[in-house]
């Protein structure tokens, strides 16, 4: 229970409070596999935290500069892979806030991407510059022209990405007020009873 709670304050936090907000989500998804069990949220929450310390440690620690990039990488991955753990929790329990935060939290960082012309050069080299991957960049520079009428890719991301980050506390709230400890069969069962 209160590993949902962390989560949901960390995603509730996350358009204000910036590294704070992943530090209490990766003690959130660490404590929530140590609760359930389940070694990958533990795994995804060790990998956030290793993140913000490595980033930490190169900017404050003496001789550590090189643990910047390291750290700034694991981070990049942990927002990710909470991306798809989000995903993964909405599926398995039918959890639509946390389906549509997931998707919304998505949709942020591929716009992120894309405003920073990174995505051209990601897919020209993952291609060998012989051809579009996916058309992805072709994508990009079509919806450009829309992108900027609604006030670019910048402002677009913060808005999806804030809305999802909403979305995935109600998701984790949710969560814990369904979630009782008994099991749908056995209610069903325990009704058959009297």
């Amino acid at each position: 229970m209160y590993s949902r709670l962390l989560l949901a304050l960390g995603y509730l936090s996350a358009p204000f409070a910036g590294p704070g907000a992943a530090v209490i989500t990766a003690a959130g998804w660490l404590a929530y596999g140590a609760e359930t069990r389940k070694p990958t949220f533990s795994g995804i929450g060790l990998v956030g935290l290793l993140g913000v310390a490595g980033i930490l440690a190169g900017y404050y620690g003496s001789g550590l500069q090189g643990l910047v990039g390291a750290g700034g990488v694991l981070l990049l991955l942990y927002h990710v892979l909470g991306i798809a753990a989000l995903w993964l929790l909405g599926i398995k329990g039918n959890n639509a806030p946390l389906k549509a935060a997931a998707m919304l939290l998505a949709v942020s960082w591929l716009l992120a991407v894309s405003s920073t012309g990174s995505v051209h050069d990601a897919t020209a080299a993952a291609s060998g510059s012989v051809v579009d991957w996916g058309g992805v960049s072709w994508a990009n520079a079509a919806a450009q022209s829309l992108i900027d009428k609604l006030g670019g890719t910048a402002a677009i991301a913060k808005l999806l990405a804030a809305a999802g980050a909403v979305l995935a506390s109600i998701g984790f709230i949710a969560m814990g007020s369904t979630s009782t400890g008994v099991s749908r069969e056995e209610t069903i069962f325990s009704l058959g009873t009297y």
